[in-house]
């Protein structure tokens, strides 16, 4: 899987470095420590965004499946 700088993180989720801080902090955002240097995995950085998406029906839900629910 891919390692992604902070910038690159940013650039991917199209968000400012003060966000990808703030989501990091509050352990939205997963992330690898390599000495000083944060990195990112993108597939990391997709869960978290899934995680984040408000509304609609995840995938494996009975809404998604066309079953009656009670």
């Amino acid at each position: 899987d891919r390692l992604l700088t902070d910038l690159e993180a940013c650039e991917y989720l199209r968000i400012r470095p003060r966000q990808l801080y703030t989501w990091r902090i509050q352990g939205l955002i997963p992330f690898i420590r390599i000495g000083r240097a944060l990195r990112y995995r993108q597939s990391d950085l997709d869960r978290a965004l899934d995680a984040l998406t408000v509304g609609g029906a995840a995938i494996g839900d009975e809404a998604t499946t066309g079953e009656d629910q009670p």
